[in-house]
């Protein structure tokens, strides 16, 4: 069996996010959000975690955000750190 290459971060509490980020995909980004406030906020959470990821260098991975009323700066990192975990960082 490989090595997983999931990576999650945070927490479900409020003003928090939960990231769960899934590099095993192929091509492309595929974002799952699961919050509250989608219709609200759901392309600026979308836009955080595109970002965060083309940062770090991900073209292809399912991601999935539970959003619990986070800011965008708290999501890029949530992003982050769980791409760090997924492709493991031992420093995460």
């Amino acid at each position: 069996m490989g090595e997983s290459r999931i990576g999650t971060a945070g927490r479900d509490k409020p003003q928090d996010c939960l990231v769960t980020v899934d590099l095993e995909r192929k091509r492309g980004i595929n974002i799952t959000l699961n919050s509250k406030m989608e219709k609200m906020f759901g392309e600026a959470i979308h836009k955080a975690v595109e970002d965060a990821l083309k940062e770090v260098g991900v073209k292809a991975a399912d991601v999935t955000v539970d959003d619990f009323g986070s800011l965008d700066f708290t999501i890029k990192a949530r992003t982050k750190t769980a791409v760090a975990r997924a492709r493991g960082d031992e420093n995460e």
